[in-house]
């Protein structure tokens, strides 16, 4: 006979088993689970030691390209003429020096300052277009101006 709510009597036959969960995984993050094995090493911080051995030498070879570029020889220190300014000292000999009637100077960008260069700029002298050679003099800045061509 059956029972009206539904439960079966001892002829019929047993139920199927009920499922079986699996153990949940580890966290992604914090802490591990007390007894769980992750399988990796606990990871080491760095060595001071190693760092001092490595940094050390570093930093000083830094500090030392930096002296020696900056002061002595010098070749990250290279001086180098303001252009604008340059322009406006061309212009200045021309008219108060050499007495001309001078409105345009063009001069190269960032001519170096180095004793005895030469360069060349550009002038209009009473609207014809010269050229004029200035002789650099001192480590300072210092230049001359010759007559226009």
């Amino acid at each position: 006979m059956t029972n009206p709510y539904g439960s079966l009597d001892a002829s019929a036959t047993p139920p199927a088993a009920a499922p079986r969960w699996a153990p949940a995984p580890p966290p992604q993050f914090g802490p591990a689970a007390p007894g769980s094995e992750t399988g990796r090493a606990p990871r080491r911080g760095v060595s001071p030691k190693l760092v001092a051995a490595i940094g050390g030498p570093v930093v000083l070879a830094v500090a030392v390209v930096l002296v020696l570029g900056l002061l002595w020889p010098g070749f990250l220190n290279r001086r180098v003429f303001d252009t604008a300014g340059l322009q406006r000292g061309v212009l200045t000999v021309l008219r108060e020096n050499y007495q001309l009637d001078a409105d345009e100077v063009a001069c190269p960008v960032a001519p170096p300052v180095q004793v005895n260069s030469r360069f060349s700029c550009s002038v209009r002298i009473a609207g014809e277009p010269k050229t004029v050679t200035v002789t650099v003099t001192s480590s300072a800045g210092r230049f001359e101006v010759g007559r226009p061509d």
